[in-house]
This record gives structure tokens, C-alpha cells and sequence, in this order.
């Protein structure tokens, strides 16, 4: 058994006794985050056509993009496209940083830092998601008219890798980025105790 084993169970033990709570204050904070997302998902968005949406609202958790496609309601009625996002699909990797970046006891401007960097991401999820629904699910008509008929396939990619990898992927990949020494220090280097090997012959 190596001397990193002690610590390593502790803070793997550190993480599942936090993730409950960071869980808890990702959801509970979800309208503030989510419309912060929400505003880097309309970058990507207007990449493939800047006049698509006409507003963002928000219903409790859900965004909403209301655009400027026209859909009929009824005989002779006419009225815009609103597409709803739940954004807690992109963004729960948010708690399970947290949880990885206080049981490493980093410090606070990581912390914030790599949240910071996480919106993108979670703004990618949530964008190509409207793309999506807009662009292959509603249909040709609206995707032409969307201006999307062209990009269907590109958008399709786009929105697997925001819905697969982005949300699990990413949090990881920063907490490893910034406590590499930390996580160095729970699975030390094994140093062998025998002495150099005697030479054939």
C-alpha cells in the first residue's frame, strides 16, 4: 500500500459527502446560472443566423427563446415560434466541479475561475439545443425559414457533443487542470526499495 491510499480515501470520502449539497446549491441557483448560460447559448445561436431569436424569458428553470419564425396557430391566425431549453441538462457538471474543487481544498479564484469557465460550455449545450429542435425536429419548413436548412448536420453534431460529452467531460478536465499537484500528492510515484538489477553473464 502505497502512502497516497490514506489520502485518496479521504478525499474521494470528501467528494460524496459534498456533492449532495453542491448538487443542492447548483439547483436551487439554477435561475441565476441558467441565464447567465443562457446569454453565451445566443452567441452560438447567432453564428448561424443573428436574427433568429427575438428574446430570451425564463419559466422558473427553462429558458425560452421566442423567434422570429411564424408558425400558425390556428385558420388564419399567425404567431412566432418559442422554443423552451432545460438548461439543468448542460449544466450539472457545475456541482460535480465544485464538489471535486472543495474536497482538493482549492483555492477560491480556482474555483471561480473554472465556473467561469464553464458557462461557455454549458451555453454551447443549451444553444445547440434550440438549434436542434429548430433546425431537425420542427421540420424543413421551419428550418428553412429559420435559415438552418443548410446546417442540419452540423448542428446535429454540435448539439451530441454539447448533450454527451461537454457537461461530464469538461468539469473534470479542469479539475485535473488546476490541482494537478494535489492530485499528484494522493497517488505518489510507487519507488522501488530493491537495489539496481546485478548484470548478466
Amino acid at each position: 500500500m502505497t502512502g497516497g491510499t490514506p489520502a485518496l480515501g479521504r478525499f474521494v470520502l470528501r467528494v460524496f459527502l459534498l456533492l449532495p449539497l453542491c448538487f443542492a446549491a447548483w439547483y436551487f441557483t439554477a435561475p441565476y446560472h441558467s441565464a447567465v448560460a443562457a446569454g453565451f447559448a445566443r452567441f452560438f445561436v447567432a453564428l448561424f443566423n443573428a436574427g433568429l431569436i427575438s428574446a430570451t424569458e425564463q419559466q422558473a428553470i427553462d429558458i425560452v427563446f421566442v423567434t422570429r419564425v411564424q408558425v400558425q396557430q390556428a385558420p388564419g391566425q399567425l404567431g412566432v415560434l418559442a422554443i423552451e431549453v432545460n438548461p439543468l441538462i448542460y449544466s450539472y457538471g457545475l456541482a460535480l466541479f465544485l464538489a471535486l474543487m472543495l474536497a482538493a481544498r482549492a483555492r477560491w479564484w480556482k474555483i471561480l475561475a473554472g465556473v467561469a469557465i464553464l458557462f461557455p460550455f454549458q451555453g454551447w449545450g443549451i444553444g445547440f439545443d434550440f438549434l436542434a429542435q429548430v433546425g431537425a425536429k420542427m421540420g424543413p419548413a421551419i428550418a428553412a425559414q429559420a435559415g438552418l436548412l443548410g446546417a442540419r448536420e452540423a448542428i446535429a453534431l454540435a448539439y451530441q457533443v454539447g448533450n454527451l460529452l461537454f457537461p461530464s467531460l469538461v468539469p473534470v478536465a479542469l479539475f485535473v487542470a488546476f490541482s494537478r499537484p494535489y492530485i499528484e500528492s494522493l497517488v505518489p510515484a510507487r519507488i522501488s526499495a530493491a537495489g539496481p538489477r546485478p548484470e548478466s553473464g
